[in-house]
């Protein structure tokens, strides 16, 4: 079945009553994906977005001390076997004000993580970047935040 990713846009409180089944049924705006997890691939994307430089053997860059778009755990369930983590605001921002005519080059760029379980096809990925820059958008209270919820 592999690892479900679930973004959505919620207050803090939302979001806290949600570790344990996360957002599937409420009516909160969001994205149910499988394998985006925040951590790895979602750094990468933000740091492709910002244009971070690349080093040596590091293309797509990862720069966890500047990007890091996991920003904090919420919680857990209670087996482990799923959780909710609240996303960066910085990483929000930018996936906002990503712009439509750079969505394919910065897909295709995030295509060649070495992460993703297999290779894209040109592409293939401008929905997901599309999807999640829509999302980022809806983001509009100041205490709203984008959050995302895995199971395993």
């Amino acid at each position: 079945m592999g690892m479900i990713t679930d973004y959505f846009v919620a207050t803090p409180g939302q979001a806290t009553a949600l570790v344990e089944r996360g957002p599937t049924g409420e009516q909160l705006p969001k994205l149910e994906m499988k394998w985006v997890e925040p951590a790895v691939l979602g750094s990468r994307l933000w740091a492709i977005i910002e244009d971070a430089p690349v080093t040596e053997g590091q293309d797509p860059p990862l720069d966890r001390r500047r990007f890091d778009a996991a920003d904090r755990l919420v919680g857990l369930s209670e087996d482990q076997t799923s959780g909710l983590e609240q996303i960066a605001d910085g990483f929000v921002r930018a996936l906002a004000a990503l712009p439509d005519e750079r969505i394919p080059a910065v897909a295709a760029r995030w295509a060649t993580a070495e992460e993703w379980l297999g290779p894209w096809e040109p592409g293939e990925l401008d929905a997901t970047v599309l999807a999640l820059r829509d999302l980022a958008r809806q983001v509009h209270l100041p205490d709203q935040h984008l959050y995302v919820w895995w199971s395993v």
